[in-house]
């Protein structure tokens, strides 16, 4: 709300009062929503229709997480899922910031088109020992964007020292044994990451605008067809986001 200590840190995703559409409130497929003003970032006149949606929850999300495990230049990131609406801009995101992005697919098809946005692509769902042998020891960091499915090769696939950022598909009832002696003995950080504050969205708008970002959308539906958009969400045989139209 803008008046908490957390919000006076510009820490706004951390907000002691907050209220988030789709969580407290009820969900935002509609023409019209009133919000509040101090939640509200001006979008520049040259960012698309498309880069505007999807900075906010997607780019500037994935740049915070970026930023509190500390990416550097040069490094190397794996995305798992990176044919998903997060993980195809997390590639993206991740090279425009200067890392060496490896993005991992269970499709062939999919992967000739991941490798406009990626360095390299691998194919699989065992995917580590490539990894590990190809990139000497393993990647710097793990952009986990599928959840538990992967994240077993993805710890795997991290050198020592790596880190695991842990994004998107969250289900609060999903668990995950984790190996907690291989975690440590490889010194191992994990860090999960949900939201961005607004000053992560302007971030991100200054960096795609030195290297641009191509919005990759699947499919565009009107908003009556919000059931039909959902349904496509879950086939997963999408590339990119599904963006509804009021």
């Amino acid at each position: 709300d803008g008046t908490c200590d957390m919000c006076l840190k510009g820490e706004e995703v951390y907000c002691r009062n907050r209220l988030s559409f789709g969580e407290e409130v009820d969900g935002f497929f509609a023409e019209y929503a009133r919000v509040a003003g101090n939640s509200l970032v001006k979008v520049p006149d040259w960012v698309s229709d498309e880069l505007a949606v999807l900075t906010p929850c997607v780019l500037a999300m994935l740049y915070r997480g970026f930023r509190r495990i500390n990416l550097n230049m040069g490094e190397t990131v794996l995305v798992t899922g990176a044919s998903g609406g997060v993980g195809v801009h997390a590639v993206q995101l991740a090279r425009a910031m200067g890392a060496r992005v490896i993005a991992v697919t269970r499709s062939e098809e999919k992967a000739k088109v991941l490798g406009k946005f990626a360095d390299d692509v691998i194919v699989g769902s065992g995917f580590s020992e490539e990894v590990k042998r190809r990139f000497n020891g393993g990647v710097d960091v793990v952009v986990e964007a599928v959840g538990t499915p992967t994240i077993s090769e993805s710890i795997r696939s991290l050198r020592a020292g790596g880190r695991l950022l842990l994004i998107g598909n969250v289900n609060p009832d999903e668990t995950y044994q984790l190996r907690l002696g291989y975690t440590i003995l490889k010194d191992i950080m994990i860090l999960g990451n949900a939201a961005a504050n607004r000053g992560d969205v302007a971030s991100v708008f200054g960096i795609v605008k030195a290297r641009p970002i191509e919005p990759v959308v699947a499919a565009k539906y009107p908003l009556r067809e919000f059931a039909e958009a959902l349904r496509m969400l879950e086939s997963g045989s999408r590339i990119g986001k599904v963006l509804l139209v009021p």
